[in-house]
C-alpha cells in the first residue's frame, strides 16, 4: 500500500534575495519528510565526501549546480572551507596563536545590528564535519592535534589549485614576535595569502564567484577575516552554506537526478505512452461494436497498462526502458567532455583492452572544481553554441551511459512499482467495464 503513495523527493525553491540564517532555516522545516525519501547512499555527507557513485557523485553534484540552478560557488566555497579547516587544525600551535578565534559578538559590525548573534556552529554542520572527519571550529584549542582524526577522503583530490598555493612562510616562533605585532598585524598570521585570495575571489561584491550573502553577512565575515585567518571567521557563511546546500541543494539535485532522460526524450516518451492508452481504447471500442467473442475485448488491457506505467513514469522523469537496461543519457554539458574523452581513440582502445574501467580515467580530464577558476559562466561555455544548433533527433536520441548508483536505481525502482501498481488499478476497471459491454454487431 505504500508503494501507491510514494513521493520522489520534494522540489525545494530558492529563497528570494541574498541568503540568511532565517530563511535557509526555514528549508530545514520545508525538508523533514523529503529526507526520509534519500536512501543514505545518497546522503549529502556521502555526496560531499565523493563517496557515491555516478550520476550522483560530487563532480555530477558540482555539475547540477553549475548548469541547473547556477550557484556552483556555494559548494566550491563550501569544499574549500572543509579543507581549510583540516589543515588550520593541523598547523602547528606557534602559528594558530597569531589567529585568534573570532566572536561575532564582539565584532562591531554585529554589534550594530539587532537580532540574534551568530552561533559558532549549527547542529546540521556538526554531523557534516564530523563524517568528512571534521569538529566544529569552537573545538580548535581545546582538542588534541594529535589524537584529531585525519581526512580519509581528501578534498584536495577536487580542489587541486589548494595543493599549489603558497599558503604560509615558516613558523615564527611565538617569543620573536613583539606585543605590538601580535595585535596589530595580520601579516604573519598562518595562512593569509590564501585567505586574502578567498575573501577577494568569492566574498568581496563583484568578485569572480561572489557568493549571495546579505549585506550584514558579508560586512561581518570581511572585518573579521581582516584581522584573522581563524575558520571561525567564516561562521555567518558556513551556517547559510550548510543550510542550503544541505536542506535545498541536495534534495533538489537526487530529485533531478532521478530522471534519465532529456527533455525531449521525455517529452517523446510521454507521447508515446499516450498513444499506447488510445490504441488500447480503440481496440477496445471497436471490438465492442464487431461481432467477434467479448473475450477479445480483454487485449486492450495490455496496452492500457503499458500505456499508463510508461505515462506516469514519465511524469516522474523517469524513462522505464532507460531504467531497465541500467544507462541514462548524457546532459548536454556532457556531451563536450564526452566528445574529448572519446576522440581519444588509441588511449580508449588500450584502456580497453587492458580491461580497465574507462569511467575510472576520468580525473585524467579537467574538472570544474578549481577553486580560484573563473566565474560560473555556463552561457560562456562552448557547448552551449553547439547544443543549440544541434538537430532535434539527436537531442532526442542521444548518447547513453551506464547508472552506477544503487541508492539511484533504489529510488528509480519504486517509482517503477508505483507506476505499475496504479496502471493495474486503473486498467482492471477499464477491461471489466468494456467486457460487460454488449455486442454491437455493426460488422
Amino acid at each position: 500500500m505504500f508503494i501507491l503513495f510514494y513521493k520522489k523527493p520534494c522540489y525545494v525553491p530558492k529563497v528570494d534575495g541574498p541568503l540568511n540564517l532565517s530563511d535557509c532555516q526555514k528549508h530545514v522545516e520545508r525538508t523533514k519528510d523529503c529526507k526520509v525519501q534519500i536512501p543514505s547512499e545518497l546522503s549529502f555527507e556521502t555526496i560531499v565526501s565523493n563517496k557515491a557513485l555516478p550520476p550522483c557523485s560530487l563532480q555530477d553534484f558540482l555539475d547540477y549546480l553549475a548548469y541547473v540552478t547556477h550557484d556552483a560557488e556555494n559548494l566550491q566555497f563550501y569544499l574549500w572551507l572543509v579543507d581549510y579547516y583540516q589543515r588550520f587544525r593541523s598547523a602547528s600551535p606557534e602559528e594558530r596563536v597569531l589567529s585568534p578565534k573570532w566572536n561575532f559578538d564582539e565584532s562591531p559590525s554585529s554589534q550594530t545590528q539587532s537580532g540574534n548573534s551568530y552561533p559558532l556552529a549549527l547542529g546540521c554542520s556538526d554531523k557534516t564535519l564530523s563524517v568528512l572527519g571534521v569538529k566544529d571550529f569552537d573545538t580548535i584549542e581545546e582538542e588534541d592535534i594529535s589524537t584529531a582524526s585525519t581526512f580519509d577522503d581528501p578534498l584536495s583530490l577536487y580542489t587541486p589549485t589548494t595543493s599549489t598555493l603558497k599558503f604560509s612562510e615558516l613558523p615564527i616562533p611565538d617569543s620573536k614576535i613583539p606585543e605590538g605585532l601580535k595585535q596589530k598585524s595580520t601579516d604573519s598570521q598562518p595562512f593569509r595569502y590564501e585567505v586574502n585570495r578567498i575573501v577577494a575571489h568569492y566574498i568581496y561584491p563583484g568578485s569572480p564567484r561572489e557568493l549571495n550573502l546579505s549585506h550584514r553577512d558579508r560586512a561581518a565575515v570581511l572585518h573579521a577575516t581582516r584581522r584573522t585567518t581563524h575558520p571561525s571567521a567564516f561562521t555567518p557563511i558556513k551556517n547559510v552554506l550548510d543550510l542550503t546546500l544541505r536542506n535545498q541543494s541536495h534534495p533538489n539535485f537526487i530529485r533531478w537526478s532521478i530522471c534519465n532522460g532529456n527533455k525531449p526524450w521525455t517529452i517523446l516518451l510521454r507521447t508515446f505512452a499516450a498513444c499506447n492508452i488510445l490504441i488500447g481504447f480503440a481496440i477496445a471500442i471497436l471490438l465492442t461494436l464487431s461481432r467477434v467473442s467479448r473475450w477479445y475485448r480483454i487485449l486492450a488491457a495490455l496496452e492500457w497498462w503499458f500505456g499508463i506505467t510508461n505515462l506516469i513514469a514519465a511524469y516522474q522523469g523517469l524513462c522505464i526502458l532507460l531504467f531497465r537496461r541500467h544507462a541514462r543519457e548524457l546532459r548536454p554539458w556532457e556531451l563536450h567532455e564526452h566528445a574529448l574523452r572519446s576522440g581519444v581513440d588509441e588511449e580508449e582502445t588500450a584502456l580497453r583492452n587492458s580491461k580497465i574501467l574507462y569511467e575510472e580515467t576520468q580525473s585524467r580530464w579537467p574538472i570544474k572544481m578549481e577553486l580560484f577558476g573563473p566565474a560560473n559562466m555556463p552561457a560562456d561555455e562552448t557547448w552551449m553554441d553547439k547544443y543549440r544548433l544541434r538537430p532535434l533527433f539527436r537531442k532526442t536520441f542521444e548518447k547513453e551511459v551506464p547508472t552506477h548508483d544503487q541508492g539511484l536505481r533504489t529510488l528509480q525502482n519504486k517509482i517503477l512499482r508505483q507506476a505499475e501498481a496504479w496502471a493495474f488499478i486503473i486498467t482492471v476497471p477499464l477491461t471489466v467495464f468494456f467486457t460487460a459491454l454488449p455486442k454491437g454487431n455493426f460488422y
